[in-house]
């Protein structure tokens, strides 16, 4: 009839399958039935590609005895420092009390370390974790029974914006992205892109370019086990509108400008100081230029006739609203409106 070591050691990993680059753990179950407690000492050789993780996350739990293991040491076998990420190898050494009774088929002490896998096993279990030096004599240690299976991540293909790509304000440019398993395995749980502010961005459906300024879009792909996933983030930017050949009537008063806008709405005052002396608006449905005018009100007419010298400056303040760009769940609508302002000499005459 077979004998059961006093010591026994067994060794499990925390999730498989996982895919590279995904923190994971690996457990050592130890159980002491000897009658006293017994200082237990191993090296463990993980398998070709798994090192330990960043950070390495040691954990020591009491098991079903109710006593703690004492005086744990986690090292580097080879020089006897303490342990690193990117170590492919540990040497534990432990005190474990003993185990008697109805415990004694129960592990009294489980150390935990954080692992991560480089390299992609397919739909094969990475084996080759090794026990050695494993004191007392009288153990028994037993590596993992199902391996570590390790999945590649998914694949992305981001198509449009392109990296550092710019846009007119109001260029309706639909996103296009795609993301696909590489393992067979795994399928794709989900993915989607979100931007700067917070948009939700499917592909198909448009960017923001209603926000003038530089934007990010990041797309997510998840893959259904093992963890992993995939990030891409492009940068794009957007141009604002502007005023041209800005123009003062000498004998109405009027001023004049054009601009070239998306489809939206624009409207524009003429200020003294914090008095409106007239106001105009104009709007457009598809992109084209805006030839707009503003000519004093009866009340900015007596601000201005009330006025001294031969010039009157005043402030011409636009304000734009792009129409929202897309539709239903994935509209897009302009976080403000943008302003611009400038100075104008009016002639008095």
């Amino acid at each position: 009839m077979a004998v059961t070591p006093p010591v026994t050691i067994t060794s499990v990993y925390g999730n498989t399958p996982i895919s590279v680059g995904v923190s994971d753990a690996i457990g050592f179950a130890i159980a002491n039935t000897s009658g006293t407690p017994q200082t237990v000492s191993f090296t463990d050789a993980l398998p070709s590609g798994v090192s330990l993780d960043s950070p390495i996350g040691t954990t020591n739990t009491t098991g079903s005895a109710g006593s703690a293991c004492t005086n744990l040491s986690v090292t580097n076998p080879t020089t006897n420092q303490g342990s690193n990420p990117g170590d492919t190898a540990v040497a534990i050494s432990v005190t474990v009390p003993s185990v008697t009774g109805s415990s004694s088929s129960k592990p009294v002490c489980t150390i935990s370390l954080s692992i991560v896998a480089a390299n992609a096993s397919g739909d094969k279990a990475l084996t080759g974790e090794s026990f050695q030096s494993v004191l007392p004599a009288s153990a028994k240690a037993t590596p993992s029974s199902t391996g570590l299976t390790v999945l590649s991540n998914p694949s992305l293909t981001f198509t449009t914006p392109t990296n550092n790509q710019s846009f007119y304000l109001g260029q309706v440019t639909d996103a296009s992205f795609a993301c696909a398993a590489t393992d067979p395995l795994a399928s794709i749980d989900s993915f989607f892109g979100t931007d700067d502010e917070g948009n939700q961005i499917q592909s198909g459906a448009p960017i923001d370019t209603v926000d003038p300024g530089a934007h990010t879009l990041e797309v997510d792909c998840y893959s259904t086990i093992g963890g992993g996933s995939v990030t891409q983030t492009v940068n794009y930017t957007v141009g604002s509108y502007a005023l041209s050949t800005v123009k003062v009537a000498k004998t109405t008063d009027a001023v004049s400008f054009r601009t070239t806008v998306p489809a939206g709405k624009l409207s524009a005052k003429l200020l003294y100081g914090k008095k409106v002396v007239g106001t105009t608006t104009a709007s457009r449905t598809s992109r084209g230029s805006l030839r707009v005018v503003i000519e004093p009100k009866t009340a900015g007419k007596r601000i201005l006739a009330a006025l001294k010298g031969k010039y009157a400056k005043l402030k011409l303040q636009t304000t734009f609203t792009p129409s929202a760009v897309g539709a239903g769940t994935q509209i897009i609508t302009p976080a403000a409106p943008m302003v611009l302002n400038r100075t104008v000499k009016l002639p008095l005459l």
